[in-house]
């Protein structure tokens, strides 16, 4: 038995079957037609296609064709310069073995049945770099590099070299290396302040070791901070693909320029998910210029620290609009205290720009070149006044940097120390008038590493001498040079007792 449903559908097929049918004589005489006339000539040929192709499809089959060839040119340009690092170091660690005399009654009574054995294995990792210039430098970031006691860079034409690490400085997580040899491949550095949201950029790099990739997208966003990555943040948000192997790889413009390099992704799973970020092509120029330069990395200082505004002291203050820091401690004496800036001031512009919030301000100044002048723009009060500043340097020491380094170098051999101010201070939860210095970084397989000193430690005292700063920090040490050190450091909290050679 059919149903009307069937019988209808039925019904209605046979009529577009013999319209189907009908239509495709019409098509087969009409192509036979044209296929009798005469062929045209080719500049009727040209002709007809552009004038078809202006009508039509002139837009779109450029920026297609410009795109298509445009990436490929610039992949072919930039790929050459963009490297294969290869880092490697020996890790001590201790194992539990059993004891010789484990069956010995009276150890056994004891309960000797175990010992530590030190065991040496070797760590490798794998990340990229980026050629920035033919004498040989290499960026890449930090954590690639970081505790290596051996480097190779391998370029994509084969040749592989031993890299000198020329300095590293994990407040940007930016390290710079050095490699012997004749005609190479170069990405010239562009300027990332001009970098927009909705530039086409590529991402260069090794990701998971299989060889180099080039991943294709858009610039999310600009001036990303507060991601917790490293202390001074401006990253560049990518949806280009970035993996594990990306790391310290390129990230450059559609015309060939290095706008970044590439440093983290944000992920749920450790792989990709839409979201990368790259250190800023001009951050990184900073950082290799002072690291080049002197061998380490001076960061600039106005003598004032400040913080956020919040919408109840805006309220408090009377402060409208948006944006700026708020100054909550001058130094006597720098370059803030004798430009007229006091406490309860609000810091608005920096250089004749925006200030967006204390992190904004605080990278601006760190970044900025010591002995510079800037112009600073406060309010006190409803009046606003614009002041010149001399930028001194942060009371930073990178101890184990290059031997060409024309800093101090401790006789504590592998350990960075940075004065804690109040915005470290606050950040490890502890009271804003903490005074002490902040280890901010250590050397494995060096003194420092054996004395039981951990990167983030607060350092108090020295022989039971108060430790206040960095200077307090070179003094000390320097007087009881020879001698076993006594450390009073905080952590977690809680405080230890350390010892180690000076």
């Amino acid at each position: 038995m059919i149903s009307s449903a069937q019988r209808a559908v039925r019904l209605n097929f046979k009529p577009i079957l013999a319209t189907g049918f009908l239509a495709l004589v019409i098509i087969t005489l009409g192509c036979r037609a044209e296929n009798a006339k005469p062929p045209a000539s080719a500049a009727q040929t040209d002709a007809t296609v552009d004038s078809r192709h202006d009508a039509v499809a002139q837009p779109l089959s450029s920026v297609l064709t410009a795109q298509r060839w445009g990436f490929a040119d610039v992949a072919a340009r930039v790929t050459p310069a963009v490297v294969n690092v290869f880092s490697a170091r020996t890790v001590v660690t201790r194992e539990r073995v059993n004891s010789p005399f484990w069956s010995d009654p009276f150890f056994d009574f004891f309960g000797q049945r175990y010992y530590s054995v030190p065991r040496e294995r070797r760590e490798t990792s794998l990340g990229s770099g980026v050629i920035v210039d033919n004498s040989g430098i290499v960026l890449t970031n930090n954590h690639v590099i970081e505790g290596a006691q051996e480097i190779q860079v391998a370029l994509a034409d084969g040749r592989k070299f031993t890299a000198k690490l020329l300095g590293t400085d994990p407040a940007t997580d930016v390290a710079v290396l050095k490699i012997k040899a004749d005609s190479l491949p170069v990405i010239p550095m562009g300027n990332s302040d001009s970098a927009r949201i909705g530039d086409v950029v590529l991402a260069i790099g090794n990701p998971f070791g299989i060889g180099q990739t080039v991943t294709m997208g858009i610039i999310s966003a600009t001036g990303r901070s507060d991601v917790g990555i490293v202390d001074y943040e401006n990253f560049i948000q990518t949806d280009a693909a970035i993996n594990p192997g990306n790391s310290g790889g390129a990230l450059v413009d559609v015309s060939g320029s290095l706008i970044g390099i590439n440093t983290a992704i944000f992920s749920r799973s450790g792989g990709y998910q839409g979201i990368g970020f790259a250190v800023p092509a001009n951050m990184a120029r900073a950082v290799m210029q002072s690291i080049v330069s002197t061998g380490a990395v001076a960061r600039g200082s106005l003598g004032m620290s400040f913080q956020d505004i919040n919408e109840s002291i805006r309220t408090a203050f009377g402060l409208e609009g948006s944006g700026g820091a708020l100054v909550n401690e001058v130094t006597p004496d720098g370059p803030a205290d004798k430009a007229g800036i006091n406490r309860g001031d609000v810091i608005t512009e920096f250089n004749g720009e925006k200030i967006a919030d204390a992190t904004d301000l605080r990278r601006r100044i760190a970044l900025t070149p010591v002995g510079n002048m800037v112009d600073v723009t406060y309010k006190h009060g409803e009046h606003a006044t614009t002041t010149k500043l001399k930028v001194t340097q942060l009371k930073t020491e990178y101890t184990y940097l290059s031997a060409n380094s024309k800093q101090w170098v401790s006789p504590i051999e592998g350990v960075v120390v940075e004065t804690l101010d109040r915005h470290t201070a606050e950040r490890l939860g502890l009271r804003p008038d903490a005074q002490g210095v902040i280890i901010k970084d250590i050397v494995d397989r060096s003194p420092a590493s054996y004395s039981g000193l951990r990167v983030g430690d607060i350092l108090l005292e020295i022989n039971r001498e108060q430790v206040r700063s960095v200077d307090d920090f070179k003094n000390l040490v320097s007087r009881f040079e020879g001698k076993t050190l006594i450390l009073l450091v905080s952590r977690g909290g809680r405080l230890y007792y350390l010892s180690l050679a000076a």
